[in-house]
């Protein structure tokens, strides 16, 4: 993530989850207040508002996040 005057954007390489579906992925581009993610396992992309706040469609996924993830499918 990013933060400036403007605001606070997502960046390439952020890991990032959409919040209605749950699936997760990597952001690949930015471009003029859009990003476009790469989902994971599927390869598929997708694109969202760049800009981050409570009504974004997605989210940052931490560090913290990802061990949690992990601990569940070795579970």
């Amino acid at each position: 993530m990013e933060t400036n005057q403007d605001g606070t954007y997502f960046q390439v390489g952020d890991h990032v989850r959409i919040k209605n579906t749950q699936e997760t992925g990597i952001i690949n581009a930015a471009d003029g207040g859009v990003v476009y993610v790469i989902l994971d396992g599927t390869n598929e992309t997708k694109y969202f508002s760049a800009y981050v706040d409570d009504d974004a469609y997605i989210e940052l996924i931490t560090q913290e996040d990802e061990a949690t993830m992990l601990s569940r499918v070795k579970a």
